[in-house]
């Protein structure tokens, strides 16, 4: 299957899109499955700004993430964050983020996946950002077929 890269982050894929929302994989797979959840119209900034069928896209959405990883990795846990921090800062006032949330899986237990192993050494505790395992975009394909292969429509 082909995907389409992240217009800003080449180096990440799209898996799945839908009217408002896509979701993107990172090329930092430290946590197994890191992803965002980005809405599509960059003029609201806010959850609370949402329409409701945005929101129950939104969550459609993140329904069918979290079972896909569980069928394809036996994830944990989810961290779900929505900072929205760099929309504020000096250098993004006039390019403003889009609204978006950062998904990191959490596993108690170490996953083999594409000939690499993934270790959370602070499961249990909040998730490290600065971890880095960084893969390439081949691993990324394989990585979003492996989940696809698991999506409930």
């Amino acid at each position: 299957m082909e995907y389409k890269s992240h217009p800003n982050f080449p180096n990440q894929i799209i898996l799945s899109e839908t009217k408002n929302w896509y979701i993107t994989l990172w090329e930092n797979q430290y946590y197994l499955g890191r992803a965002t959840i980005e809405f599509k119209d960059k003029t609201k900034r806010h959850l609370s700004e949402l329409s409701k069928e945005e929101i129950l896209e939104l969550f459609s959405l993140i329904r069918k993430y979290e079972i896909a990883l569980r069928k394809s990795f036996h994830t944990t846990n989810f961290n779900w964050t929505c900072l929205m921090n760099n929309s504020y800062k000096e250098k993004n006032i006039d390019n403003p983020e889009p609204l978006h949330l950062h998904v990191w899986p959490r596993y108690k237990n170490s996953v083999e996946f594409n000939g690499e192993t993934f270790t959370d050494e602070v499961f249990a505790h909040h998730y490290d950002r600065y971890k880095e395992k960084y893969v390439d975009k081949e691993f990324l394909i394989n990585l979003a077929n492996k989940i696809l292969s698991n999506w409930e429509e």
